[in-house]
């Protein structure tokens, strides 16, 4: 049993790793901004230094929710934005993962989109889930694709982002089982097995749905999200 003083003893240390942790994001931060002096807009590596700062204040955006004295998850932020501005600036990010990892990256984007109602960053979560999970469960080299579309109503109330990919597939048996917490398809790969049960609730959360389908040919995550 966890006695009190041992419970305050891991509160204070994590609060003082939360805090440690500050310091080098404000320099990676600098860095950055650093960087982007160096590499003006006309140059074609300008993207790198500008995508550092937007992780940057994503992982400043996380520690402050951590750092919450009552340990409760802030409330979602839902609000109407648009889907194609936030994705074509995270599309660098998600292209140099896969790149890094031996894939081809790809992404289908309409050029019109409405807006849609949602978290900006539990839809950056849930993407970073699904990008994450298929680079890492794709044999190398493999093809990674993001795409988006309306589902095909007369008045369609849903735009559907999908993450495919050219990995094995997931076993008919773990299709559901893989979005309970803690459940892992591979035990031989990195994670905790949290990713996807965390995705789905966000997606819940927002009002819309994430589900799957698969074969040997692969994986697809349809995440359907609601329009504004």
């Amino acid at each position: 049993m966890t006695t009190p003083s041992a419970m305050t003893r891991s509160s204070r240390q994590l609060s003082t790793l939360l805090h440690e942790v500050r310091n080098p994001l404000t320099a990676l931060n600098t860095l950055a901004k650093l960087l982007q002096k160096r590499l003006p807009p006309e140059d074609r590596n300008h993207w790198i230094g500008l995508s550092i700062e937007q992780e940057c204040k994503h992982l400043q955006d996380l520690l402050l929710e951590f750092e919450r004295s009552d340990g409760i998850p802030a409330p979602l932020q839902v609000q109407p934005l648009s889907l194609g501005n936030l994705l074509r600036e995270w599309i660098p990010v998600y292209q140099a993962v896969a790149e890094t990892q031996g894939h081809h990256f790809q992404a289908e984007i309409p050029s019109h989109l409405p807006l849609i109602q949602v978290d900006p960053r539990a839809l950056r979560q849930i993407l970073d889930n699904l990008i994450d999970n298929a680079c890492k469960y794709t044999p190398s080299p493999g093809q990674i694709q993001l795409r988006v579309e309306l589902q095909p109503d007369t008045a369609p109330t849903m735009v559907e982002v999908s993450i495919c990919d050219s990995g094995p597939g997931i076993h008919p048996e773990n299709l559901e089982r893989i979005f309970a917490p803690f459940f892992r398809a591979d035990p031989s790969k990195p994670g905790q097995g949290l990713g996807l049960a965390i995705s789905r609730d966000l997606a819940t959360q927002m009002g819309g749905r994430l589900e799957v389908e698969s074969s040997t040919q692969g994986s697809c995550f349809h995440l359907s999200l609601p329009l504004a």
